[in-house]
């Protein structure tokens, strides 16, 4: 199934390869380089950042792709800014860039990367840290991913003091037939791994072949999960390794229902797994305890 996964992953990169026709902008480190380079693009545009290191804190408004070349360009809020990078635009691709440096006191929910609303966009091969200080100065989020549809989160590498979670997805209600996929990451060092949240209805969520440990920080609120749910329904967790954490390996809130665990690693946690919604189930776990209801077979 770990091939499965991976072919899929990579029949869908090759999907946001940029479009025939489409230019590639070389962007060098400088002024405003990146915002300036943005308001150059059109649609379908490739930007590629040359190593060094820039400032963040912008929004990006048009289909395009930011993939770091030379090395892993920094992207910096310098702790100026609520997003380091976000957008509202469909078609973003995110690719081997280091994001940092958003901060608490500019707006709602910080994180690092911040996608809100987009039908389709991808966020790959990121390394991203909390630079600002742990509660309650840092970001919230490393990744933050709202109210979207078919996203790809994949290859990532998130630590750091993140005071809710690494990997945030809300909100997702309609994925278009399609999934909202968050693969191959290793979230660790945060108060919790990842969160779904508000997520299900039409809306499809695929957590797989994460490597989610040692977040056992303080937090904002909640327990210190490797993989929260909460009021979410469908997830489809398989083949995540999850360990170390502070309080809980996997814990499903009362009111998470339905949700399918398969393959799952899950030991080394005070409990690996809290199940307290209705008609979650799965198959081939390895758990090294289980509170709640236990799971039943799909």
């Amino acid at each position: 199934m770990i091939g499965l996964v991976g072919g899929l992953v990579a029949l869908m990169w090759l999907a946001y390869l940029p479009s025939a026709g489409a230019a590639t902008i070389e962007v060098k480190p400088g002024r405003n380089a990146i915002p300036r380079a943005i308001a150059k693009a059109h649609a379908g545009d490739l930007l590629r950042i040359h190593d060094g290191t820039y400032g963040g804190g912008f929004d990006i408004d048009k289909r395009v792709t930011l993939r770091g070349v030379g090395g892993r360009p920094v992207i910096d809020g310098r702790c100026n800014h609520r997003a380091t990078i976000s957008t509202a635009h469909s078609g973003v691709h995110l690719d081997h860039l280091k994001v940092v440096g958003a901060a608490e006191g500019f707006g709602q929910f910080p994180s690092e990367v911040d996608f809100r609303g987009l039908a389709r966009g991808t966020i790959h091969d990121l390394v991203i840290h909390d630079t600002c200080g742990y509660v309650p100065d840092g970001a919230e989020y490393g990744i933050n991913v709202f109210n979207s549809g078919q996203v790809e989160v994949s290859g990532n590498r998130i630590a750091g003091g993140f005071s809710d979670a690494g990997i945030y997805i809300g909100g997702i209600v309609d994925t278009d037939g399609g999934r909202l996929l968050v693969t191959g990451n290793a979230s660790y060092l945060n108060h919790q791994g990842v969160i779904v949240e508000d997520s299900g209805f039409n809306g499809i969520v695929v957590v797989s072949n994460n490597r989610i440990h040692h977040n056992s920080g303080n937090g904002v609120e909640g327990n210190r999960s490797g993989i929260f749910l909460h009021n979410s329904d469908k997830v489809r967790m398989r083949s995540n390794t999850i360990r170390n954490n502070g309080d809980f390996g996997i814990d499903i809130d009362p009111n998470s229902d339905d949700n399918r665990l398969f393959d799952n690693t899950v030991n080394s946690n005070p409990t690996d797994l809290e199940n307290d919604g209705s008609g979650n189930c799965g198959s081939g776990n390895a758990f090294g305890s289980v509170s709640g209801n236990p799971l039943g077979g799909c």
